[in-house]
């Protein structure tokens, strides 16, 4: 707990208090309760003992009692410090910022000099983004406290209200402008003193595009300020200038920074962009006497070719000297000449003739660097520029400058580690050209085999590494099986499925901390339809904070379409908890820009929480995880849909998704890949996937708005003050906002079916597809918007003063088409798990996912038939009361009710077939041992004990995923047949 004492509370108090605030710090909170009770036995009055008592209740759940404690302390105003900082905590955790500010406002009005008081206000208007106020308070507080810091949170508060405005042209005349002249006061005053003052008058000064104004000030006093950062100044300076194209002192500049730090590849980017400005330009040097500048501190430009390419080769041969003298040779001087070779070609330069052989300079960095793991990645952005035909012999020119070692069986081997790096990055290149896509099927079985014998060899130099070191081979055993990807993707046997797990199930227990082997086992083992083993490997990524939402997709997607259902729990609670502390944490890292002078962070910091919070990540798996609850707790013991739409707060008349600002912010490279460049990830298929993902997401939110809005069609619905299931003006009418979810979903399924981008593929390396094509496939949709439309009927029926015998003919031919579909689709998914194709046999890894889909539609249906026995009871009730008055007691059937007797018991016929075609898929319950089928022959011959072992162990994890899949999948389905059962008229 922070401060637990303060200036304003005697030592009596501070030991009475003590043993509440001990038992807060160690979690024992039922414990503070009791410490905070017996303190209050004997002083009523004493404010923090409840703010305390507030505290523990709250973390043990009791949000509505310690609300109203904190409100009973919050009417005496305190203005102590322990209490005051107590309820701050309080309202922090309660999520209620706004109370921070109402205490803070009252306090200073009973002592409006105290310092901490308007501190506490200010960092509280910080955390509602309340910057026109800021601003106000921060200038109260330089009244009271004239103190420079004060003063500029002020400065800062107004930029805020320029960033954050709506209206550009308001923010360029009035804001901007403001803060700039509250900065300028303080510099005509002299009262600039810190470097935080000075970087939030170059921010201003940026922001204004005053970039003359900008260079005045880095060059007189206030630039001296600036030492935090080696030659910030200089830096700076040099940016500016190419903003305003001032070429031949912004190249003169970046000369100077490239000859102080030559592996900045900033600055050599710079300096080429400058050159080649001033080439295009034609510049020259003005004649003797025209130029003012005398400053022999000013490196003289290079505007000719001739410059660049003497200035480039004095500088490598000055770091070539250096490295024999002891020095770290840098890389960036020394890939700048191939940079430039790019250049030039890209502007098609008649200049590109003085650069010489473009594998000239690739072989002359491979000879200094090719012993560094990031030589291939240094060199990989510039292999386009050799030209095809010197493809091979360019690698055999590589591979000529190795001297390994002949080994017994005939394979030359490495002799260091150095080594290993180099015929690594030979292979890579070799990779990335495209020659192995050349070679044939046998040819890459032949070259991956050759792959896991050096991977193997390798261990021996990586014996004494660290668990958490990658091994030195690790990069051969992932290129046998990218091989082995190629062959799979060409030939569609899942053979080479079943070695490749098990070839990196034996990798990985040499390299336990190896990423890519993890991150290729999870898709390989989902691709399997087996997410079992996925928990464990994911956790062993050690996935933290915001990486929840960059690689998340690479297990969420999965994990509810194979039938993890507890899995997919822990997940997405997981996941949702770093979205919902993200708020909290930006925030409080803008409170210590604020206190730190760090100004020109907190912008960063406002663009990263907007971008967090309107995650794409985030936001698909809340419905994913909304619709996880329906689908294995609704109407199961006790808990009914009415129950969880409530809990959920769900407004289906509303959608609040901001679908224009959605951000994706997946890293879809961190699998690694050296395939050619036409089988990388393309831009296109970035924006192919965000795309699919978008529409999955548009139908996973119809389909939840849409269940919660025929919830609010029965008698007795839960309503809110702004959403009363009425249709008298005073809350939306949910019959026609039913209707409209359903014409809307139904639009929605007809556009994706007919995008071609539902249907694109992406490489084993980029982002895993979507369900939508199952989903499309199994008419799930069809089923489930059928379900809907006869909701809406039964619903329009009962609203009928008569019996409407078309409505009800229609009603069972729609109860009769939704049976038949369902029926059509169960057909489709019910296979075994092995398929028996004369002497052999395959497992079918895509039945689960298409069995899953079904399931999930099924209960929604079930759920659906909830709602519809829900609004058939009062019709049945209303029609025995009214034959009970009839003369003779004769009971007047409507046909309604046999027509709904029918529908549930055919619904409960599919979900028995349903359980049957699960059981299927249950290798336990098939007594199947999947490791003695021999599913995964193939050509790599003379397998080690270790890869059978690690074989061996695949399938048996494949047997277990599949077993628990079908156990949690049967649990569902019994959840939701013993409600089905209940529904009796």
């Amino acid at each position: 707990m922070a401060n637990r004492g303060g200036h304003h509370v005697d030592a009596v108090t501070e030991r009475r208090l003590k043993p509440i605030y001990d038992n807060l710090d160690n979690g024992n909170y039922k414990t503070a309760i009791q410490m905070a009770d017996k303190v209050l036995k004997k002083h009523k009055d004493l404010q923090c003992a409840k703010v305390l008592k507030a505290l523990a209740l709250l973390r043990i759940g009791k949000r509505n009692e310690s609300l109203g404690l904190t409100q009973d302390v919050m009417a005496t105003k305190p203005v102590d410090e322990p209490t005051l900082q107590a309820l701050s905590i309080c309202f922090r955790e309660m999520q209620k910022p706004e109370q921070i500010i109402e205490l803070y406002t009252t306090a200073l009005k009973s002592n409006p000099t105290n310092e901490e008081f308007h501190t506490h206000l200010f960092m509280a208007l910080v955390r509602v983004g309340d910057y026109k106020r800021q601003q106000q308070v921060a200038k109260d507080m330089y009244k009271v406290f004239p103190k420079n810091p004060y003063y500029f949170w002020g400065v800062m508060s107004t930029v805020l209200q320029a960033l954050t405005s709506t209206d550009e042209k308001l923010a360029q005349t009035m804001y901007l402008p403001l803060a700039e002249k509250m900065v300028e006061r303080m510099v005509k005053e002299r009262r600039m003193e810190a470097e935080a003052e000075v970087n939030i008058y170059l921010m201003i000064l940026g922001y204004l595009n005053k970039h003359e104004k900008a260079i005045e000030v880095l060059d007189g006093e206030m630039g001296k300020f600036l030492k935090a950062e080696v030659d910030a100044c200089p830096i700076r300076k040099a940016e500016l200038l190419c903003k305003m194209g001032r070429w031949a002192e912004a190249n003169s500049a970046y000369k100077i920074l490239l000859t102080k730090s030559p592996d900045n590849w900033l600055f050599c980017k710079q300096y080429f962009k400058t050159a080649l400005a001033l080439i295009e330009n034609n510049w020259s040097p003005p004649a003797a006497g025209e130029s003012g500048s005398g400053n022999g501190n000013v490196s003289q430009p290079d505007y000719t070719i001739d410059m660049v390419l003497n200035f480039i080769q004095e500088k490598s041969e000055a770091e070539k000297r250096a490295a024999k003298e002891g020095h770290a040779l840098p890389r960036g001087i020394f890939l700048s000449g191939i940079q430039l070779l790019r250049i030039l070609k890209e502007k098609e330069s008649p200049h590109i003739l003085k650069m010489g052989p473009s594998t000239e300079l690739f072989k002359c960095y491979f000879d200094l660097f090719g012993d560094r793991p990031c030589c291939y990645d240094d060199l990989c952005q510039f292999l386009p520029l050799i030209a095809p035909e010197d493809h091979q012999g360019f690698v055999q020119s590589l591979l000529d400058t190795l001297e390994m070692e002949l080994s017994d069986d005939g394979m030359k081997y490495a002799k260091s580690v150095k080594q290993i790096y180099r015929h690594l990055c030979i292979l890579k290149i070799s990779r990335r050209l495209g020659l192995q896509d050349n070679l044939s099927q046998e040819e890459k079985l032949t070259l991956a085999k050759e792959l896991i014998k050096r991977s193997e060899a390798a261990q021996s130099y990586g014996k004494d590494l660290l668990c958490t070191d990658l091994q030195y081979g690790d990069e051969y055993l992932l290129m046998a099986v990218h091989l082995l990807i190629d062959i799979w993707e060409e030939t569609g046997e899942d053979k080479y499925l079943w070695r490749m797990l098990g070839l990196l199930e034996n990798g990985l227990s040499s390299s336990s901390s190896c990423h890519h082997m993890k991150l290729l086992l999870i898709r390989l083992y989902c691709l399997a339809g087996a997410f079992g083993p996925i928990p464990d490997l994911y956790d062993g990524l050690d996935i933290k904070h915001i990486q929840q939402d960059t690689l998340g997709y690479t297990v969420s997607g999965y994990v509810t379409s194979l039938g993890h259902f507890t899995s997919a729990t822990a997940l997405f609670n997981t996941t949702l908890k770093f979205f919902n502390s993200n708020h909290k944490d930006t925030t409080e890292y803008m409170i210590t820009a604020y206190k730190f002078g760090t100004f020109h962070k907190i912008p960063e910091f406002l663009t990263f929480r907007q971008r967090i919070s309107n995650s794409l990540h985030r936001t698909l798996v809340t419905v994913e995880k909304l619709l996880l609850e329906l689908l294995t707790e609704a109407e199961i013991a006790g808990n009914t849909l009415r129950d969880f739409v409530v809990d959920m707060d769900i407004h289906p008349e509303k959608d609040n998704t901001k679908w224009e600002e959605i951000s994706d912010n997946r890293d879809l490279d961190i699998m690694v890949s050296w395939a050619p460049e036409h089988r990388q990830l393309s831009e296109e298929d970035r924006r192919a996937s965000s795309q699919q993902e978008k529409s999955w997401l548009k139908v996973r939110q119809l389909t939840l708005r849409s269940l919660a809005a025929a919830t609010y069609l029965t008698p007795n619905s839960p309503s809110t003050p702004d959403s009363t299931p009425t249709n008298n003006g005073e809350g939306p009418s949910y019959e026609k906002v039913l209707a409209a979810l359903t014409d809307e979903l139904d639009r929605h399924l007809v556009e994706v079916a007919e995008d071609p981008t539902t249907h694109r593929k992406f490489p084993i390396q980029g982002p895993p597809c979507t369900r939508m094509v199952n989903y499309l496939k199994g008419n799930c949709g069809k089923i489930f918007l059928m379900a809907l439309r006869v909701t809406l009927s039964i619903r329009e029926l009962s609203m009928q003063q008569d019996d409407n015998a078309e409505l009800q003919s229609t009603i069972e031919q729609a109860f009769t088409s939704i049976t038949d579909k369902f029926s059509e689709s169960l057909r489709r998914s019910r296979r075994c798990l092995i398929r028996e194709d004369g002497e052999s046999r395959h497992f079918d890894r895509q039945v689960l996912p298409e069995l899953a889909l079904l399931v999930e539609t099924l209960a929604f249906v079930i759920l659906l038939a909830g709602v519809k026995f829900r609004l058939l009871k009062p019709m049945k009730a209303a029609a025995l009361r009214k034959s009970r008055k009839k003369k003779g007691g004769a009971t007047a059937k409507m046909p309604i009710f046999q027509h709904f007797k029918d529908y549930t018991e055919n619904v409960q016929q599919l979900a028995n077939g349903l359980t049957a075609a699960v059981q299927d898929i249950d290798p336990t319950m098939l007594s199947l041992d999947l490791g003695k089928l021999k599913l995964s022959e193939s050509s790599l011959e003379n397998q080690e004990t270790s890869l059978a072992r690690a074989e061996s162990t695949v399938w048996k994890r494949i047997e277990k995923s599949y077993h628990e899949s079908s156990k949690e999948i049967l649990e569902v389905l019994k959840g939701k047949r013993d409600f089905l059962a209940t529904l009796k008229l």
